[in-house]
């Protein structure tokens, strides 16, 4: 018996002893650049650039997103057949556009000649008052020079080591550097992209999700020393309630700025603001931001 006392003790502590280091080694997340500026103010994300108020990844919702009054513009990355970074978020152009085809299939002159108000409908199909108003797929250089310092979220949308480097090389030839957060779904290409980038902020990947949910569970959550500054998540998964009070509050503690998506509707805005959500990332941007009592000019815009 006393012998297996000590066969157990002994993975115990070291066990303890590992939890203790790692605990003493563990270090949270630094404010970066792009967020130094907010103090502690709810933050407003246009999703798309307001995909449900105009045709979503264009310039013109980019700017009537900035002029609304948003505090992060969101966008989506591909690369074109001739090399381009373009902003869309679908691999095909099928959805947004009067065109068909991939995106990694057609040259910036083919997917620029193609009409990206197309499809946009404030009725559901009823009308569509973009068609033949010369919307069109931007690259991710004209929404930067457009946009200036506002701030963005820019998601890698396909995993593709070409595409990381170029994104670090546009991002630093038009000053944008301390003025973004670079997202993707594929935890490769970030942590190529951080690898390359180090300077710019970046979201944490799905992988990096999982972890954090399985620490917070664990009651582990401060041992975790993220290698990104913002925390990406909906407050579901499927059948699993990610973004939980106790999560947010860890995530926060390790230095990590907690932002909520889709929230489209007031009611979510407010539940999970409440929660301890820092940022809403929506298609509805004027929604977030009238429940904030933040003046919009939506209404004079429209006249």
């Amino acid at each position: 018996m006393l012998r297996l006392a000590r066969f157990l003790l002994i993975p115990l502590c070291l066990f303890g002893g590992a939890l203790l280091t790692a605990s003493l080694l563990s270090r949270p997340a630094s404010t970066p650049a792009v967020l130094a500026g907010f103090a502690e103010r709810p933050l407003v994300i246009a999703h798309r650039g307001g995909r449900g108020l105009w045709p979503e990844n264009t310039l013109f919702a980019f700017q009537r997103a900035s002029a609304l009054g948003v505090d992060l513009l969101e966008m989506d990355v591909h690369r074109s057949r001739d090399g381009h970074l373009v902003v869309i978020h679908d691999r095909r152009v099928n959805r947004t556009t009067n065109g068909q085809g991939r995106v990694s299939d057609l040259d910036l002159a083919q997917l620029q000649a193609l009409d990206a108000g197309y499809h946009w409908s404030p009725d559901g199909g009823q009308s569509f008052p973009y068609r033949g108003q010369g919307l069109r797929i931007p690259t991710l250089e004209e929404v930067l020079k457009a946009t200036g310092p506002i701030a963005k979220v820019i998601e890698i949308k396909v995993p593709d080591a070409g595409l990381e480097r170029q994104l670090c090389q546009v991002l630093q030839a038009q000053g944008q550097m301390q003025r973004v957060i670079v997202g993707s779904f594929y935890e490769s290409s970030l942590q190529q992209f951080r690898e390359l980038c180090p300077q710019v902020a970046t979201s944490a990947g799905p992988g990096s999700v999982k972890l954090l949910v399985a620490l917070d569970w664990l009651g582990l959550s401060r041992l975790l020393s993220p290698s990104y500054q913002a925390l990406q998540i909906p407050e579901r998964h499927g059948d699993m309630a990610v973004a939980s009070t106790g999560l947010i509050a860890h995530a926060r503690e390790r230095g990590l700025h907690v932002q909520l998506w889709t929230v489209n509707e007031q009611a979510d805005m407010r539940r999970l603001l409440d929660r301890g959500a820092q940022a809403l990332i929506t298609d509805y941007p004027d929604r977030a931001l009238q429940l904030l009592g933040r003046h919009t000019a939506l209404a004079r815009q429209d006249d």
